[in-house]
């Protein structure tokens, strides 16, 4: 069996703004959640993987948009897995629209065991099926970008508990949102090219605090809890 796994469904009102704009983070969010059904159906889910005192761990996103999501059109949701690493693993993701793909997403994640908070080992996680050859992107590495030190300071955020996953962490898909309500209608999320990595995980009532820097055409949101780069953001054209 292929490990490809599809929706079609009608983006809620909610994943627009004000200008009938998908929203970033609601397109992280859909795939965030898209991943999980898929990983359920070929048994490593969150139900079946905390059995094992086992979790994933999202790591990464890297989207690229490529055309528009008309508001109330019915869209093809896509997920699969790519090949494993010693210890990542890379999910992509499609928005279809008449058949023709306006957004692609790759993810990267790892596996932790929740006790002793150590990595898994890729060949300890089975797909059971047949791994599609199809790669979204033919780089996905880490940010790499020296944070200067006049970086400018736009505000925080405290993590409130509608901000936690089962984990017990802030939600990925929220630090994209919370970046989207700090810099409000003074700038856009909306770049071809958007990448953001999770570096250190924020809980229930930390304060994050966001910056941002242009570098090499590019621009960063960063956020910090306490001393600790929490996730970097960049966006770009392609």
């Amino acid at each position: 069996m292929e490990l490809m796994y599809e929706e079609t469904q009608v983006l809620r009102t909610s994943d627009y703004d004000f200008k009938d704009d998908i929203k970033v983070h609601s397109l992280f969010d859909i795939f965030q959640d898209l991943a999980g059904r898929h990983a359920e159906e070929i048994g490593l889910g969150y139900s079946l993987m905390s059995k094992r005192n086992l979790c994933w761990v999202l790591m990464s996103n890297k989207m690229e948009i490529l055309g528009k999501i008309p508001y109330e059109k019915e869209v093809t949701l896509r997920t699969w897995p790519n090949e494993k690493g010693r210890v990542d693993f890379v999910r992509d993701y499609e928005v279809l629209v008449d058949g023709e793909v306006v957004v692609k997403c790759s993810s990267r994640w790892v596996v932790i065991n929740f006790e002793t908070r150590a990595l898994t080992r890729a060949t300890e996680i089975n797909y059971n099926g047949e791994v599609p050859s199809k790669k979204n992107f033919d780089s996905f590495k880490k940010i790499k970008i020296v944070i200067p030190n006049d970086k400018k300071y736009l505000g925080s955020h405290i993590v409130k508990l509608n901000d936690l996953d089962h984990n017990g962490h802030m939600n990925n898909s929220k630090y994209v949102e919370m970046v989207y309500n700090i810099v409000g209608k003074t700038a856009s999320l909306n770049y071809p090219m958007i990448q953001i990595d999770f570096l250190h995980e924020a809980l229930l009532g930390n304060e994050i605090k966001v910056y941002t820097f242009n570098q090499d055409n590019k621009i960063y949101y960063v956020g910090y809890v306490e001393d600790n780069v929490s996730f970097i953001l960049e966006l770009g054209e392609r």
